[in-house]
């Protein structure tokens, strides 16, 4: 889990609440020790959160994303797509961490991930009211630091290449 500031809201969602055990345990522990008091984790698939959550995280952190999360996240998936942008709150972010080879196209059903990708990501969560900010390949180093278990499986980061792509909800948060 990345440090966060004081006033953030973190919003953790897997489908598989197990894998966020680990994030939970750390997000619990005191501030000096990397705990985040704002925090929430929620067991579900992003496409059947409550509406409740939309509009309220500052940051939105995809690690590794599979299935129909990954389709959304791409843009592929365009009803995935409107579920994650709903939560992300004006003014915040979306930040996706992505590791897609061509051995992957089976699973995934998207193939390789390149241009045509980033293009596609901008132009939906463009649409969507977020703008892309940044798009760069990970150094090994920034992937461990991660500490993600799914990383380390994948070899991410050392036998795979590791993408970040990060966009911010249009408009300036309301002033008090």
């Amino acid at each position: 889990m990345a440090a966060a500031e004081p006033d953030t809201f973190v919003l953790g969602i897997d489908a598989d609440a197990g894998a966020m055990a680990e994030s939970s345990r750390r997000a619990d522990r005191h501030a000096t020790r990397g705990g985040v008091a704002n925090s929430c984790f929620v067991a579900s698939g992003v496409e059947l959160l409550s509406a409740d959550l939309n509009g309220l995280a500052d940051r939105v952190t995809i690690r590794f994303p599979w299935g129909s999360l990954l389709r959304g996240a791409l843009g592929v998936d365009r009803e995935v797509a409107a579920s994650i942008a709903a939560l992300v709150a004006q003014g915040g972010r979306l930040e996706v961490t992505l590791s897609l080879v061509g051995r992957d196209r089976n699973g995934a059903g998207i193939g390789d991930f390149g241009e045509a990708d980033l293009d596609r990501m901008t132009a939906v969560h463009g649409s969507l009211g977020l703008d892309r900010i940044e798009a760069r390949r990970l150094a090994p180093d920034e992937v461990s630091a991660m500490r993600s278990s799914w990383a380390r499986r994948l070899r991410a980061g050392r036998d795979r290449p590791v993408w970040l792509v990060s966009f911010v909800r249009r408009g300036q948060r309301p002033v008090g």
